[in-house]
């Protein structure tokens, strides 16, 4: 039997073995998350959760004012009305401590990130620059 088509095959089976190698050893540290490019997610998802937490806040002050004209018209709301509003503000403060929640949650990756993965004398500044916020501004995205 005759096999010089196979020597070929072992070739390019050779060929694809080393060039999958060279790939592996070049892409495959770009694409496991360095400590930056998972600082960077969870910055961003502690800047949506504040977000959310800022439109939860607003959208209670709106169903409060809603409530307190209602509660101030009393006798001319319907009763069903009243008690809508007062269903909407219990939900909508639920749904701000949930939000507040989750961005407690987020500070704390975002804290566990920086103690894991930077050195000691970098820690305390960026602590103070990406967790430490006092209000609810967003906080900045560059280093």
């Amino acid at each position: 039997m005759d096999l010089t088509p196979f020597a070929d095959f072992r070739l390019l089976l050779v060929g694809i073995a080393i060039l999958l190698a060279v790939a592996l050893t070049v892409l495959l540290p770009n694409l496991m998350p360095n400590s930056r490019g998972r600082l960077n997610r969870q910055r961003r998802e502690l800047r949506h959760r504040h977000y959310q937490t800022r439109q939860a806040q607003e959208m209670l002050e709106r169903a409060s004012r809603k409530l307190a004209r209602l509660s101030a018209r009393a006798n001319d709301v319907k009763p069903v009305q009243l008690q809508l509003a007062k269903d909407r503000v219990e939900d909508l403060t639920t749904m701000l401590g949930h939000a507040r929640d989750k961005v407690l949650v987020a500070e704390n990756h975002v804290r566990r990130i920086l103690l894991d993965e930077y050195p000691p004398a970098k820690q305390q500044q960026m602590l103070d620059r990406f967790v430490s916020v006092s209000d609810n501004r967003a906080l900045p995205f560059r280093f």
